[in-house]
């Protein structure tokens, strides 16, 4: 498994390259995000918590949805770089404590639920443009081969700054529609910004202008 992670700001000049190394081969037939898996940002100096995710599998606890994202927003999401953990249930799926933790993971936050799975054709080549000026993209390296690729996280914000959707932005249509082949332990993601001014930008043409970018927008409810 790699834990490649983007640290310290990007300097964004359009026409940069990055190092074209032999590519990583991809594994089939993974999970998009891992099921009966728990993962959370947070801000990268406090360590405090930004948004807490829940995943279930094809048994989950009573009132959940199988296969699908929970998205527990913990606290403000404007912030220069955060670091995604991904966390092991501490109880099995369908164990007696299972509920209570997979309950106490989202509790406190605003929470709302999106499909956990995709198919391929659901990442469009092309540029996702946000509803809302207060959105923002971070960047990473991708898991999946973190010498040579880069991954988006546009965050789509309302304007008092809650969690409307999430947007993931690849440089290659997914196989099977999955945002990470190896799923990271630990990942920096950070803000995306351009020019003297570090004005933030949306586009992910910014991160690297050399590649073909693909995204895929779920849609987001209430849960």
């Amino acid at each position: 498994m790699s834990t490649g992670s983007g640290t310290g700001e990007l300097d964004v000049k359009r026409g940069d390259l990055l190092p074209k190394e032999p590519e990583e081969t991809e594994q089939p037939d993974q999970t998009q995000i891992p099921i009966d898996s728990k993962l959370r940002f947070i801000e990268a100096v406090t360590e405090s918590p930004l948004l807490q995710v829940a995943v279930t599998g094809s048994n989950p606890p009573p009132g959940y949805t199988a296969k699908t994202e929970y998205w527990s927003r913990r606290g403000p999401l404007k912030t220069s770089a955060m670091i995604l953990e991904s966390i092991g249930f501490a109880n099995r799926s369908g164990s007696a404590g299972y509920p209570k933790e997979f309950h106490d993971w989202l509790a406190g936050g605003s929470v709302l639920a999106t499909a956990q799975e995709v198919s391929a054709q659901q990442w469009v080549q092309g540029v996702h443009q946000p509803a809302s000026p207060n959105s923002a993209l971070y960047w990473a390296a991708d898991p999946d081969a973190p010498s040579t690729r880069r991954i988006g996280l546009l965050l789509e914000l309302g304007s008092a700054g809650e969690l409307l959707n999430v947007v993931w932005y690849k440089t290659r249509q997914p196989t099977g529609g999955l945002i990470f082949q190896k799923a990271p332990s630990r990942l920096t993601f950070t803000l995306l910004v351009v020019g003297e001014q570090r004005k933030q930008s949306t586009d992910p043409y910014d991160i690297d202008a050399q590649c073909t970018w693909y995204y895929y927008r779920g849609e987001m409810r209430s849960a």
